[in-house]
């Protein structure tokens, strides 16, 4: 539970590969993540500043519960989502493409349908830099790009309703039923 915006520190996870990682709260919100690299300014920065800093979110639009554990062997993050219409499962990875390191960095948020229909919503708020601004928004080739000086970071997505820009933040909402299996990609 979130008091004033905030995830208590014990329920955030850890994912990353190898070169930045990303804190994504029990609740479906990724509130840290700096790209490209470790050492690099954020991109969501939502635990330093709730309300400036800079998100992104995928979670049930109705009350739900969570469990959640990492794939064996792996820092791939496996959240169960329980509603009272059913329930889905989000897996959460920053990718590696292959077994070279390519400049560009991956967030690949997969949500399946287990039982019933699960209605959610998804919602990136890029705030570069530590929340010092907004991002200039734009749409290039159909893909939604948020860009601050010479960084970019698109989103991607596949079955996870019609993205729109609204207020320097992408959003959309979509109903999960089983088995079908949605995707939202972010990459810097």
């Amino acid at each position: 539970m979130r008091t004033g915006g905030y995830a208590p520190i014990e329920e955030y996870a850890a994912i990353g590969d190898g070169r930045t990682a990303a804190l994504v709260a029990r609740d479906g919100s990724i509130d840290w993540l700096c790209l490209p690299n470790f050492d690099s300014p954020s991109v969501c920065a939502g635990i330093l500043d709730a309300a400036r800093g800079g998100v992104f979110e995928l979670q049930p639009t109705v009350p739900f519960d969570t469990s959640r554990r990492y794939l064996p062997h792996t820092n791939v993050l496996e959240t169960h989502f329980t509603t009272g219409h059913g329930s889905v499962r989000v897996v959460d990875a920053l990718t590696l493409p292959n077994d070279h390191l390519d400049p560009m960095r991956e967030l690949v948020r997969s949500v399946e349908g287990v039982s019933g229909a699960v209605p959610m919503r998804w919602r990136f708020v890029p705030r570069f830099n530590y929340g010092t601004g907004a991002p200039r928004c734009e749409w290039r080739q159909g893909i939604p790009i948020a860009t601050w000086g010479s960084d970019a970071v698109g989103i991607a997505s596949w079955d996870a309703g019609t993205p729109s820009w609204r207020v320097s933040r992408i959003t959309s909402g979509t109903l999960i039923r089983n088995p079908p299996r949605s995707t939202v990609c972010a990459s810097l």
